[in-house]
C-alpha cells in the first residue's frame, strides 16, 4: 500500500526531511558532478524513510544501499540526491532560482557597511548565527568563507555558533525584557495609536 506525498500539503514531513538530510555545499559544482554519478560513486544520494505514524513515528535518512534494494519492502521512501544541497544553496545564492535578493554573506556585509565605520571591525569579528537553518552541516564554514572573501583584508572575521541557535534570539529577548530600561526601548500599542509614527521618530531619533 503506497500513499502519495504532496510536498505543498505535507509541510511538516518535508521540513523534517530538510532538517535531517540537507547540507550546505562547500563546492557546489563538484557536488553536482558527484550527484550525477550512479551506484556507489554517488556518495550524496540517500533514501529518506517516510513516517507511517504506526511503526515509524518520525522519518529518518537511511544510509547508502549498494544493492539498491530497500531494507524493508513496506517502507516508503523519498530518494534525495542533489536536493540535499541545492535547497540550502538558495540561502547563499537566491538569484539561482530567480529571486533578486542578496545571499546571506552579501546581506551581512551590506548590513555592516550601513553601520558607523568605527564599528566595522568589531561587527565582522562578532557574527552570531541564529535560526534553524544554521544547523545545516557546513553552514558556518561556507558563511565564513564567503564573508571572509567580501570583508576588508585588515579585519578579522569570526563566526560564533550558540548552544541553541533555534531559541537563542528568543532567549536574548527574554533577558532584555527583564532589564529596567526595557520600557524605554519600545513603543506600546496605545502610544502608537495615540501619536502615530511620530512617537517612533521622537523616541528613537530615526
Amino acid at each position: 500500500c503506497y500513499r502519495q506525498l504532496h510536498v505543498m500539503d505535507e509541510t511538516f514531513v518535508v521540513n523534517q526531511a530538510k532538517e535531517d538530510a540537507c547540507f550546505v555545499s562547500q563546492n557546489f559544482m563538484c557536488d553536482m558532478d558527484i550527484a550525477k554519478k550512479r551506484g556507489i560513486e554517488n556518495t550524496i544520494a540517500r533514501d529518506y524513510v517516510l513516517p507511517d505514524y504506526t511503526s515509524i513515528k518520525r522519518g529518518y535518512m537511511r544510509g547508502p544501499d549498494p544493492s539498491g534494494l530497500a531494507e524493508d519492502g513496506e517502507q516508503q521512501t523519498l530518494r534525495l540526491n542533489n536536493e540535499r544541497f541545492t535547497v540550502p544553496e538558495i540561502l547563499f545564492s537566491p538569484s539561482d532560482v530567480g529571486i533578486p535578493q542578496m545571499g546571506i554573506a552579501e546581506a551581512i556585509t551590506h548590513s555592516i557597511a550601513s553601520c558607523p565605520v568605527e564599528t566595522h571591525p568589531h561587527l565582522f569579528a562578532n557574527i552570531l548565527l541564529t535560526g534553524g537553518c544554521t544547523l545545516f552541516k557546513g553552514f558556518s564554514e561556507r558563511l565564513l568563507t564567503e564573508v571572509r572573501a567580501l570583508a576588508p583584508v585588515e579585519f578579522d572575521v569570526n563566526i560564533m555558533f550558540p548552544p541553541d541557535p533555534v531559541k537563542y534570539s528568543w532567549q536574548g529577548g527574554a533577558i532584555l525584557s527583564k532589564d529596567p530600561e526595557f520600557k524605554t526601548l519600545l513603543v506600546t500599542k496605545e502610544e502608537y495609536e495615540e501619536e502615530g509614527y511620530r512617537v517612533c521618530v521622537d523616541r528613537f531619533d530615526v
